[in-house]
């Protein structure tokens, strides 16, 4: 994901890759609390735009519960003998957070219009579960909702921070 800043005659003046980074978004709101005054060129400050995501919530869905005495086997091609035996997955509902940190509204927005149109209301990613058996599973990334925030506070040398929240389900 890239941030891009043209002048008047849409030349390109400034273009940057958003870093993303595994931790809650607090961690990183403290990291910019840190330099309060942005003249202040002693400290090197947390650069913005820049996005962290974290799991959020981890919980058994009974409603698509699979018979856990059921058993998935392998053979072998070569010898007709029994490769692999595997009882069936746990299902399990996973939340997480993305979230998406800027000084200015138009960073958050060029950042938000990279990621939403992949996402009716889901995304579909195909991964293989078991590599030796090739079993390969579609998994449903469901985007639930979006907010926005404007934590500003203080006077004009104060860092400003607009921070966009996608929430995600995932089964």
């Amino acid at each position: 994901i890239n941030v891009v800043r043209k002048d008047q005659t849409s030349k390109v003046i400034y273009s940057t890759r958003v870093p993303l980074a595994y931790g809650p978004k607090s961690k990183f709101l403290m990291r910019l609390d840190q330099q309060k005054d942005i003249t202040d060129g002693t400290k090197i400050a947390m650069k913005l735009p820049r996005m962290s995501f974290e799991i959020t919530n981890m919980t058994y869905d009974a409603t698509t519960k699979i018979n856990r005495n059921n058993t998935l086997s392998a053979i072998d091609a070569n010898d007709s003998s029994v490769k692999h035996n595997l009882r069936t997955f746990a299902p399990y509902r996973i939340n997480f957070q993305l979230s998406i940190m800027a000084k200015n509204q138009d960073d958050a927005l060029q950042i938000t219009e990279q990621i939403l149109p992949y996402f009716q209301p889901d995304y579909t990613v195909t991964i293989t579960e078991v590599e030796s058996v090739n079993i390969t599973t579609d998994i449903p990334f469901v985007l639930t909702s979006v907010t926005m925030t404007d934590d500003y506070e203080g006077d004009s040398m104060t860092r400003r921070a607009i921070i966009y929240t996608l929430d995600f389900e995932t089964r």
